[in-house]
């Protein structure tokens, strides 16, 4: 199977200059997990960055179907947030769809797969989505720092006639409150809707658009969870805030990670909380009845997990981790019921020299630019492989299939000599990239890849990949001159020798890139 792959990569490598892209299906996700959604039969609709969303089985883990939307370029069609009506008869899609800012709605009819219609109204990427209890509307909230409120007794009898051209689809209510990005929206009850966003505000309306109470954090507040009691959010800080439904704050949980995502159980009894911590990834229960002591740590994932849900009252499921997995679990013992996971890895290292590559898919987080060890190579002429052990490399370097045995393989990383990250942008990442040189500093934020991962010098070039696939090219004033288009996955580490590019990233894949067009001048 490794070597299939690697063929596969050689021939996506020969591809490039032709523009074309090859997929791979590895069986599973190849970039992470954003939205799980249990249905009443007890399949799990998982969404994801790499642009599919996927109905499987939580008996045995096997994959029922897909549902493919938008296919773009880089970010273009990576999937956010899904939602599914009471009734499962439609499934709402968002996230960056469509061109210019991915500010448009997918909704789909759920049992045929078959798409509907699309909603627009929203001038940004929407990051959530919710239906009310009753299905009579449906919920958005997005970049452009509005949530929007689509009333679904129009939209339903519209849709099938506008898919064909028929009757537009009504505008909804749109809703003005907050004053950054809008990441959180939930339906209280069929009468009211809470909403949460970046600029550290919880916010209470009624679907007329009305605002009836708001709560302002000390921490930016991105997910929102409620069992008819409660309302619980949480976002960049290490705790969860506990609201009464009038948005009254009632209590705090600390957590020893950073919560991502959040659940509550069918009887609305336990709290479920993702995870994004290092070292540990913990996924965690809270128990509403021991006043949200916590009950239960699952601690098998490996990185960021912020898909969580239940499949019933005992059983937890969550998604995410290096290699996008879905666990099914219980609560109790912690015992894994299921996984579900392809047959691809991350890659979180990197290396080229020549016409050779080599990778490592076992991760270290010590430095930015080094994040694990090199462990196989790959020659992009002959197509052989070979395999990196401790200081010495056994590769084939030409078509002649000969072995030599170098310093640490002899595979060059990037240079980041007068380079330096630290923390900021919306989220508090590693966002900013300070150049010594010239004193300017370059952050990224949602639309360039929120930060810097790994970075270094291409002649008087900075390279810098980040999440969601984005790898960017700047100048020494941090002017972007060129964007890398390829991955749909964070991108771990890159590698350089000569015109060469190599990344490598947790959409399971390698590329390699040939920067020569950026000699005397700059390119888009």
């Amino acid at each position: 199977m490794k070597k299939i792959i690697l063929m596969m990569m050689a021939l996506t490598y020969a591809l490039l200059a032709n523009d074309a892209v090859l997929s791979i299906n590895t069986g599973g996700h190849t970039a992470k997990i954003n939205d799980i959604i249990v249905t009443k039969s007890g399949d799990i609709i998982s969404a994801s960055d790499d642009k599919t969303i996927r109905v499987w089985s939580s008996r045995d883990g096997a994959q029922k179907r897909k549902i493919l939307g938008q296919i773009g370029a880089g970010a273009e069609g990576m999937i956010f947030a899904i939602a599914l009506s009471p009734d499962e008869q439609y499934l709402a899609v968002g996230g960056f769809i469509n061109s210019g800012n991915g500010e448009r709605i997918r909704l789909y009819d759920y049992q045929s797969g078959k798409l509907l219609t699309i909603l627009k109204s929203h001038t940004n990427i929407v990051y959530d989505l919710a239906f009310s209890p009753d299905g009579r509307y449906l919920a958005s909230g997005s970049g452009d720092t509005t949530v929007k409120l689509w009333d679904m007794s129009k939209i339903g009898t519209d849709a099938l006639a506008s898919a064909k051209g028929g009757t537009k689809v009504p505008l909804p209510t749109t809703i003005t409150f907050h004053t950054k990005q809008v990441y959180g929206v939930k339906f209280t009850d069929k009468n009211t809707l809470i909403s949460s966003g970046l600029d550290n505000r919880i916010a209470l309306h009624s679907l007329s658009g009305k605002l009836l109470n708001s709560y302002t954090h000390n921490e930016k507040l991105q997910y929102i969870a409620t069992n008819g009691k409660t309302i619980a959010t949480c976002g960049t800080g290490r705790e969860i805030l506990l609201f009464d439904t009038n948005l009254n704050l009632q209590s705090k949980i600390q957590s020893e990670t950073v919560p991502r995502g959040l659940s509550f159980s069918l009887d609305g009894r336990y709290l479920i909380a993702g995870t994004e911590g290092n070292p540990n990834h913990n996924v965690n229960i809270y128990d509403s009845q021991k006043n949200y002591a916590k009950i239960a740590t699952f601690d098998k994932h490996t990185n960021l997990t912020m898909a969580v849900a239940f499949l019933d009252n005992e059983t937890a499921i969550s998604g995410g981790g290096n290699n996008n997995e879905i666990y099914i679990w219980d609560i109790k013992t912690q015992n894994i019921k299921t996984k579900i996971v392809g047959v691809g890895q991350s890659v979180w290292s990197v290396g080229c020299e020549g016409e050779s590559i080599a990778w490592g898919n076992i991760s270290d987080y010590t430095h930015h630019n080094n994040r694990g060890k090199l462990q196989k190579s790959f020659n992009l002429k002959s197509l052989a492989v070979g395999t990196v052990i401790v200081n010495e490399v056994k590769q084939s370097k030409d078509a002649t299939a000969t072995t030599s045995s170098r310093s640490d393989g002899g595979f060059k990383r990037i240079n980041s000599d007068g380079l330096s990250h630290s923390k900021g942008g919306d989220h508090g990442y590693d966002a900013v990239l300070n150049i010594a040189s010239s004193g300017v500093s370059i952050t990224k934020d949602g639309t360039t890849g929120l930060r810097h991962n790994c970075y270094g010098w291409y002649k008087d070039y900075i390279i810098s990949g980040g999440m969601n696939g984005q790898l960017k090219i700047y100048d020494t004033k941090g002017v972007e001159v060129a964007s890398l288009v390829g991955h749909t996955g964070e991108i771990w580490s890159i590698a350089l020798d000569g015109d060469r590019l190599v990344s490598g990233s947790s959409d399971q894949t390698i590329k390699v890139w040939d920067l020569s067009s950026l000699r005397g001048g700059t390119t888009k």
